[in-house]
């Protein structure tokens, strides 16, 4: 009352003082957001959750359930994690077969401020042709085929207590609670469509089907506040599948393309490249990583990287731009389905950034046209410090987008 007393009197003062205290506020919160960008970003935790588990069994095959294939991949990439990065801190949300409540796996992930949470499941339809992998991160479903994917793996809320409560009161058999769950985006998005982008990627070079990169709502993804992914590594109702999910060969294949995709990933957004030869395997002239059938991996160390990891390693990175004639580097500083104007405030007024949008309708945000690597990476390190610290460097040659592993 006293406030609005004060205010009604002196409407002058009371105004004034208001716009001080709002500069104030504005001023140390950029000062604090500036010294936590400024700072080389580093990957530190990572969040495996198996999903379903327990009583909770998931979808089933003729002779398997969801929650034992799920909890078997999970542990095997965690292993492949641990050994490629030895001092990333891995986090399960279950070990064993247990039920863990939707709501506790993000709290579990958000906990521990993990760097990337990723949700491993299996596939299920009526059709028993149905195959193939996808990926799915938190957003608006755009057909009914999205929404009963999203449905199928919410429904195991009515297998925990007083689920209205930790759930906002959102019902998985109200239609309507679907599309305001699903409007509710991460705020990594961009980051997440890039990390499933490269997982589908890698099922594809390993011959798999992918069924590509979609959003719905899920429960397990609607509170992580970081990139956050589930994977479906397919269908538990197609034989062949099944068999292939159960296999040990199978589950390592899996686990070795996720652990690429995270690979490419966190070398992008680190913007440290030379980490890429955590999956080449030279020797044998391709870039499978190697697996022994325990899967636990080695990495066979390379006599010869490749002339980007070279020259990483030595500091010499304006060499790449003399080995590859003709490429160009450009910084990427985010990506949206929906299509963004480049006058848009939240890019600051860079003049040099462009629009490269790829064959999945992606609009992905670049910056700068630099034949030298090494003021494309100085280029990056500005832009980091102005707050994209998820910025990272990508190659055009002869107007295609190549990875920079694939540079000569």
């Amino acid at each position: 009352m006293l406030t609005f007393v004060i205010k009604l009197l002196l409407p002058e003062i009371f105004v004034k003082r208001s716009i001080l205290f709002v500069a104030l506020f504005i001023t140390c919160c950029s000062s604090y957001l500036y010294a936590q960008t400024s700072a080389d970003y580093k990957f530190k935790t990572i969040v495996l959750d198996a999903g379903h588990g327990g009583h909770d069994t998931g979808c089933r095959g003729a002779y398997s359930y969801e929650k034992d294939v799920t909890l078997a991949i999970i542990k095997k990439l965690g292993e492949l994690i641990k050994k490629a990065y030895p001092d990333i801190k891995v986090i399960y949300t279950r070990e064993t077969d247990t039920f863990v409540e939707l709501y506790e796996r993000a709290n579990i992930a958000n906990r521990n401020h993990a760097d990337l949470f990723i949700s491993i499941h299996c596939n299920a339809t009526k059709s028993l042709t149905a195959y193939g992998t996808e990926t799915w991160l938190m957003g608006l479903h755009k057909s009914e085929g999205n929404l009963d994917v999203s449905r199928r793996e919410n429904d195991v809320i009515l297998l925990e207590e007083n689920y209205e409560a930790h759930y906002d009161g959102f019902d998985p058999n109200s239609p309507e609670g679907y599309i305001i769950l699903s409007m509710n985006q991460n705020a990594h998005i961009n980051q997440s469509i890039n990390l499933a982008s490269k997982v589908e990627n890698e099922f594809s070079k390993d011959n798999r089907q992918s069924r590509g990169v979609k959003q719905a709502g899920f429960l397990v993804l609607w509170r992580t506040t970081m990139p956050s992914i589930l994977i479906e590594t397919g269908f538990l109702t197609n034989r062949q599948e099944e068999k292939y999910l159960t296999s040990e060969s199978g589950r390592n294949e899996i686990a070795q393309s996720v652990l690429k995709a995270i690979v490419e990933y966190k070398a992008e957004v680190e913007g440290d490249f030379s980490q890429l030869k955590l999956v080449r395997d030279e020797e044998n002239g391709d870039n499978n990583l190697i697996a022994d059938t325990s899967g636990k991996i080695y990495v066979k160390q390379a006599e010869h990287l490749d002339s980007v990891n070279k020259t990483i390693e030595k500091g010499s990175n304006d060499s790449i731009s003399k080995t590859n004639a003709g490429t160009i580097f450009k910084v990427q500083i985010t990506a949206s389905e929906n299509l963004i104007s480049i006058k848009d405030p939240r890019f600051g007024g860079i003049q040099d950034i462009t629009i490269d949008k790829n064959d999945k309708g992606i609009n992905r945000y670049v910056i700068g046209n630099y034949s030298s690597f090494q003021d494309c990476q100085n280029r990056l390190a500005v832009l980091r410090k102005k707050g994209y610290k998820d910025a990272f460097i990508v190659a055009y040659k002869e107007g295609n987008r190549i990875p920079l592993n694939q540079l000569p």
